[in-house]
């Protein structure tokens, strides 16, 4: 069987400094399920910490990053 390979992650900050976004807003967007590069994961407990998960791969496609390409952006995003 084949192991594996752990699979890369940002953290909303990184994601909003791409998308010219703060933080909070790519948090907000995770909790409601308007992206689809990542998944909030709510606290166990009342009064916890949430947890946001971005798929680097997915992110990177959805912001029209193509990373074959040495991380430069499709000719259609600005």
């Amino acid at each position: 069987m084949e192991e594996l390979k752990p699979v890369d992650t940002m953290t909303p900050y990184e994601a909003g400094k791409i998308l010219h976004k703060n933080a909070e807003a790519i948090r907000a967007g995770l909790r409601q399920g308007r992206f689809s590069f990542g998944t909030a994961i709510p606290p166990e407990k009342e009064g916890g910490n949430w947890n946001y998960i971005i798929i680097k791969s997915k992110f990177l496609e959805y912001a029209g990053i193509n990373i074959e390409n040495g991380g430069e952006r499709d000719a259609f995003c600005n």
